[in-house]
């Protein structure tokens, strides 16, 4: 038995024919994309299997993706979390959900460093992969399941948003489950899905975000009074990465009694995943990648230390945080 295979017998062990899952995610191509492969996967073993994501899906892209490919998934806050005998969490990991009743999580399979030790009966996370979803690619392909076209190209875009094209951090893994799925995927609704990108309220914002933007040697800032919602950051944040001369972006705002921090960064001495832990770790969810990461905040956290209410204070001390982080260690080019 080969690892691949082993893993999968792992995970199948975990559940059974009774079980109602839920298979938990914070909504983007490739958490999306996952929690429906890892649906698809259980969609035989189990009784039922419910996508819910945490948050909106908000971006364009990932509202064409749901549409265009009719991919279900109910809010978090919608649904009873006591309905279901089993909880999955895919492209992510407890300590990613801030402040949720949840209760024991079971499954996780992610591709994003552990930064909090946390317990499952199954957990597969793998640092070097590129995508979660070339990790349900590999599952769906040791089960020998059949991966419809609707599937494949929500797949696809997964494997394509987190590695920027195969360009940003992918794995030879990451390469040869896009080519599997690409032969599947319906390509006409893949150009489309990718071409929808930006509406004119995410245009409205750029020209705000560039009035406000900072640039201190090759770390570029901006802060936008809230409130911003996240995927709106995220948006800002890839854009801002193009900036020649620059190697890290942050892009941060206030939203739902939250602070949100969205770093890109590029070059091969840069790791914003250790930045934000390193900036954010200490007071909320922080986490990611070397070009890609994320914080959430509690604005409670930091009401005894932080002119919370006072937007320009809240921005300055992000900035300093980030700063610091930079300035103070010796594996960046920033």
């Amino acid at each position: 038995m080969n690892q691949q295979s082993k893993k999968l017998k792992d995970l199948f062990q975990v559940f059974a024919p009774a079980d109602r899952v839920l298979v938990l995610m914070k909504p983007d191509p490739d958490a999306l994309s996952s929690a429906w492969a890892l649906k698809r996967l259980l969609s035989a073993k189990v009784q039922s299997c419910h996508i819910s994501h945490v948050g909106e899906i908000g971006r364009l892209e990932n509202q064409a993706m749901v549409r265009l490919l009719k991919i279900r998934s109910e809010r978090f806050d919608k649904i009873d979390v006591q309905a279901f005998t089993k909880i999955a969490v895919v492209d992510g990991q407890p300590d990613h959900f801030v402040n949720l009743p949840l209760p024991k999580i079971h499954v996780v399979i992610d591709h994003h460093p552990v930064v909090k030790a946390f317990e499952a009966d199954f957990a597969d996370v793998r640092v070097k992969e590129g995508a979660t979803a070339t990790i349900l690619t590999e599952y769906l392909r040791a089960a020998r399941v059949k991966i419809p076209p609707s599937l494949a190209t929500a797949l696809c875009f997964g494997i394509k948003t987190d590695t920027n094209g195969l360009t940003r951090s992918a794995t030879k893994d990451d390469v040869e489950a896009y080519a599997f799925l690409l032969q599947k995927a319906n390509l006409s609704h893949l150009r489309q899905i990718e071409h929808e990108r930006l509406s004119r309220d995410d245009l409205d914002l750029l020209a705000r975000a560039i009035g406000r933007v900072q640039i201190r040697r090759r770390f570029l800032y901006a802060f936008l009074p809230g409130p911003v919602p996240p995927d709106s950051l995220v948006i800002l944040a890839d854009i801002f990465n193009g900036v020649v001369g620059t190697s890290v972006a942050a892009a941060a705002s206030t939203y739902r009694n939250r602070v949100i921090v969205i770093l890109r960064g590029k070059g091969p001495r840069v790791d914003v995943g250790r930045i934000v832990r390193s900036s954010f770790g200490a007071v909320g969810s922080a986490g990611g990648h070397r070009v890609a990461a994320r914080a959430e905040i509690l604005i409670s956290r930091l009401a005894e230390t932080t002119r919370v209410e006072d937007p320009e204070a809240l921005g300055a001390w992000i900035r300093r945080q980030i700063a610091l982080n930079l300035s103070s260690r010796r594996t960046s080019s920033a």
